[in-house]
C-alpha cells in the first residue's frame, strides 16, 4: 500500500509497512524542494521539523489502515544526530511503546539514512475519532 503524498515536505513515502507493531517507511528527500535554498545557503540541509512531519504522517497512514484517526499531540523526545541532505533515502522506523488501545499512542522513532541514524524521536499521538479502513 503506497502512502500519500507528503507534499509539504517534498517527499512522498513509497511505502509504508507493518510487521507486528513496527511500522517502517520509505521515501527520498526531493532535492529540489523550496526549502533547500533558505536551510542553508550553499549547504542545503533538510531541517529536523521536517522528519517530524514525516515521522508523524506515516503514523497516521498506518493507523488510518487500522481504522484509527489520530493527532499529533506532543513530541516527547528529540534528537538529530546526522544531517539529512538533498537526494538522501530516508528509512524510518515506527516502533509503538505504549498504545494503550483507547486515547492515547506513544511511538519510538528511528529515522536513518545510508549513513546511519538521523533522528530519534518519541512522538504521542492521540485519538480523535475512528477513520475509515482501506
Amino acid at each position: 500500500m503506497t502512502a500519500p503524498s507528503v507534499s509539504l515536505l517534498g517527499m512522498d513515502p513509497r511505502s509504508v509497512t507493518r510487521d507486528g507493531a513496527t511500522v517502517t517507511a520509505h521515501a527520498t528527500v526531493d532535492p529540489g524542494h523550496e526549502v533547500f535554498p533558505g536551510h542553508y545557503p550553499g549547504f542545503p540541509v533538510l531541517p529536523g521539523v521536517c522528519l517530524i512531519e514525516y515521522a508523524d504522517r506515516s503514523i497516521l497512514f498506518d493507523q488510518r489502515r487500522l481504522g484509527r484517526d489520530l493527532e499529533l499531540a506532543a513530541v516527547e523526545r528529540c534528537r538529530f544526530r546526522d544531517p539529512v541532505f538533498p537526494g538522501d533515502e530516508l528509512t524510518l522506523r515506527v516502533d509503538y511503546s505504549d498504545d494503550d488501545g483507547g486515547g492515547e499512542l506513544r511511538s519510538d522513532v528511528m529515522v536513518s539514512t545510508d549513513r546511519g541514524r538521523a533522528a530519534e524521536l518519541r512522538l504521542v499521538h492521540r485519538v480523535v475519532g475512528t477513520g475509515a479502513t482501506g
